[in-house]
């Protein structure tokens, strides 16, 4: 008898996750993270300040878990690919990766989280969202394209810390959002040229030029 109830009480806890998220996501946006406490937030939301530390913990806890809400949204999109060509496929896993980044996190939120150590184990502990592109590229390495002389995962890795780099800039406004997507996008190819093979090569280069089109003159001695 009890176990209907319980679902009732799960159900109505994901609505009040789910507004107060939502509500934050709205907030941040407008007014950025230092403006941000607990107890303006409960009233937006039409919550108590109980009900908030119950769900987050605290204020990086709930930061943390508005990351993560954003990156499960990163994760379906990755596994909805529409390309069917292996090199296409990685770059379009790695195009959604780096909008949802944009478009669904407050640039003021992944700043915080990005200057703190902690709050990035917090959301990297569970995370598995460079898996879908790895797996792209183990899957075009299956069909010939890429060779296996490296590990996908080691590559993975390295764009990743160019991107956490560009992130940073990104949120300081020293480069905009094309300028991270264009370098997001870049350094994935800079990894995959050290395993194409020749004619993958061409492409994956013309790609990368094609994202930057006028490269800086070199200085002359």
């Amino acid at each position: 008898m009890c176990q209907p109830w319980v679902v009732v009480i799960s159900r109505a806890q994901e609505r009040t996750r789910r507004r107060v998220l939502d509500t934050a996501r709205a907030y941040l946006d407008a007014h950025g993270v230092e403006q941000l406490s607990m107890r303006r937030l409960a009233d937006e939301a039409g919550v108590s300040v109980r009900t908030l530390y119950n769900h987050f913990g605290d204020r990086d806890g709930l930061l943390t878990a508005l990351i993560r809400d954003s990156l499960d949204s990163l994760d379906v999109a990755t596994q909805q690919l529409s390309s069917t060509d292996p090199l296409d496929r990685i770059w379009e896993a790695a195009a959604v990766s780096i909008d949802t980044l944009v478009t669904e996190i407050p640039r003021s939120v992944v700043r915080a989280v990005l200057m703190d150590d902690r709050m990035v184990n917090e959301v990297n502990r569970d995370w598995t969202g460079w898996e879908p592109i790895v797996a792209e590229i183990r899957a075009a390495t299956r069909r010939g394209v890429l060779r296996d002389d490296v590990d996908p995962a080691v590559l993975a890795d390295h764009a990743a810390m160019v991107l956490f780099h560009l992130q940073r800039r990104w949120t300081a406004g020293e480069i905009d959002t094309d300028e991270l997507r264009a370098g997001a996008r870049h350094a994935f190819d800079l990894c995959l040229l050290t395993i194409a093979r020749p004619r993958a090569r061409e492409r994956i280069l013309a790609h990368a030029r094609s994202l930057h089109p006028d490269p800086p003159a070199r200085s002359r001695a």
